[in-house]
């Protein structure tokens, strides 16, 4: 029995190969890759300049559908495709070629690491893709000598001691997944994101409101020179709920809530969904009521839905693009804070933190910016980077970093970035021993109130609208602090307990000091997502924590007065209970 369960078992691992093999040699977007590939290794040279060490290309095809509604009516619903190539073409060799480093005015900018970017035909057809990828190599080719050239001359005025190369050399990952296609039923969710924002009709008081999902299928293909060989497919979706209200002194609140999941069919069914935005008014409407919240310095509380934004932002300013920021004569340049840190102490001694972008799923709850291969083909790898409070490594890319070797595939668009988090304290305490905690310290700090924060929702752009006080300003690239909008914030009696809800505070840390700060830390790890943008979220699994000294600042003083007339929704005939 146990034979024949081994011969089935190969039987389907060569059936699996065979076929990932055929799909290989269907693939007509790999041939013309790996085609002008070889033919501009063989015979791209310009005059007296030098042929290209590195050849690399990858191409992102995406198809979207997005849809948009508001008070009950569709705004927008369209689908879209989309497919780009980004040419990574290099001369010189690994120790000095002729790329940037992430950090100048190029990329601060919006330039994209990956190299010269050029629209691709949707279509597979051979001659065509292979046009265009000609181009494309073309102006990346010309454009690498202008940078080599430039760089060797201010290398030359500028000299630099113990330089890191420009590259790693890596051993070449073959990996080879299907592509993914969208398949969604748009008019189920024009249906649903229509009854969702219809909602908010029996609510004239919600000044503005917007449903929004997005569904992307996203594929991506990479060759390379050195025979690295990867094709990947991803899918995700997010339903998002945006909504403001205007207190009575002019002052507009705003919150969101966020529901995201690989496939559309894993969403909450619609009976969990009403329940969310019917949650986010009644939030909003005792927002709006709520006095306002006083300036205040000293320990403040974190639940795990407000500690998720400031410890991935903290953790990601402490671990990712740890390479050197030093080259050229940028403004902005600067040094990674925990540079040539490795085996020191950079946070609280309770604190470990361990990056794993391959983990799926958490006490049964799904996670989210997981995956296999990261954007250079290298394998994800599990890693610890802070441990009791010591820092043991970074998320590196194929950017040369100090004091660690070679890339632990954490490459996102070329330059190391954290992944899926996983943030644990020893010892912990539980909820209300937590809570205990921050009013004794309130109380050694002379305080009668502290404060707890329940929820902190970055609400980006694509949501908001600009007149809102409502975008979260994730960290200042001059100052280097965190400043974020709290959506609940609880003023806490240091005698009593009492938590009563207040409106408008504005949480301030300092990005090099939050993690040192954490003075405790709750046994109640959660998985919570990030929202990073339309498009791309990501999970980590916190923790409440107690910082002992952070800022909540005062509401501004400005407001703004409230439209002249009545919203028009309390013209609007309210449907009966019958009904």
């Amino acid at each position: 029995m146990k034979k024949l369960l081994r011969i089935s078992v190969l039987a389907l691992a060569l059936a699996f190969n065979f076929s990932s093999v055929k799909a290989e040699t269907d693939d007509v977007l790999f041939k013309a890759l790996q085609d002008e590939m070889q033919r501009n290794q063989q015979r791209l040279k310009l005059g007296a300049h030098s042929q290209p060490y590195f050849l690399q290309y990858k191409v992102l095809d995406s198809e979207t559908c997005y849809i948009t509604a508001s008070c009950g009516a569709v705004a927008q619903s369209r689908t879209s495709r989309s497919r780009y190539l980004y040419s990574d073409v290099r001369i010189g060799d690994y120790s000095l070629d002729s790329s940037r480093k992430p950090g100048n005015l190029d990329s601060l900018f919006g330039s994209s690491s990956m190299g010269v970017s050029q629209s691709l035909p949707i279509e597979d057809d051979y001659f065509a893709l292979r046009h265009q990828i000609w181009l494309a190599s073309d102006r990346a080719y010309k454009k690498a000598i202008e940078s080599y050239e430039d760089k060797k001359a201010n290398l030359k005025a500028h000299p630099e001691t113990d330089r890191l190369g420009d590259f790693t050399k890596e051993k070449p990952v073959v990996f080879l997944k299907p592509a993914v296609n969208l398949k969604i039923d748009k008019k189920k969710w024009e249906d649903t994101c229509r009854k969702l924002s219809e909602v908010f009709v029996q609510y004239p008081e919600i000044e503005y409101s917007v449903v929004t999902f997005t569904s992307q299928a996203g594929n991506a293909w990479l060759v390379n020179n050195e025979g690295f060989k990867h094709r990947d497919g991803k899918l995700q979706t997010i339903l998002s709920v945006f909504a403001r209200i205007r207190a009575k002194d002019g002052r507009p609140y705003c919150d969101a809530e966020f529901m995201a999941s690989e496939a559309d069919k894993d969403l909450p069914d619609y009976k969990n969904m009403e329940k969310s935005v019917k949650d986010l008014v009644a939030r909003l409407k005792r927002t709006a009521e709520a006095p306002l919240a006083k300036a205040y310095s000293g320990p403040i509380l974190l639940e795990p839905e407000a500690s998720a934004p400031v410890l991935y932002m903290a953790i990601a300013n402490m671990t990712a693009a740890a390479h050197e920021k030093t080259e050229g004569s940028s403004l902005f340049r600067s040094i990674q804070p925990s540079r040539h840190k490795i085996n020191q102490r950079v946070s609280s001694r309770l604190l470990t933190v361990v990056d794993d972008p391959a983990a799926t799923t958490y006490k049964g709850a799904p996670l989210l910016g997981n995956y296999e291969v990261d954007d250079d083909g290298m394998h994800a790898q599990k890693i610890t980077l802070i441990e009791k409070g010591i820092l043991k490594n970074f998320c590196t890319s194929r950017i040369p970093t100090p004091d660690t070797s070679g890339s632990n595939g954490h490459s996102l668009n070329g330059v190391g970035s954290v992944s899926v988090l996983f943030v644990s304290a020893e010892p912990s305490l539980q909820a209300k021993k937590l809570k205990r905690k921050l009013m004794e310290l309130g109380k050694e700090q002379g305080y009668d109130e502290v404060y707890m924060i329940k929820r902190i929702v970055r609400i980006p752009s694509w949501l908001s609208s600009s007149d809102s006080e409502s975008s979260t300003s994730f960290f200042s690239k001059l100052g280097g602090d965190l400043t974020l909008y709290p959506t609940e914030v609880y003023k806490v009696s240091v005698k009593t307990g009492k938590e009563e809800l207040v409106r408008g505070g504005r949480l301030s840390v300092q990005m090099a000091r939050v993690l040192r700060d954490i003075t405790c830390a709750g046994d109640d790890e959660r998985a919570c997502s990030f929202v990073q943008d339309a498009m791309y979220v990501s999970s980590l699994v916190v923790p409440s924590i107690v910082l002992y000294d952070a800022d909540l600042k005062e509401p501004t003083k400005s407001g703004e007065k409230p439209p002249v007339l009545e919203s028009p929704l309390t013209l609007k005939p309210q449907k009966s209970k019958e009904e």
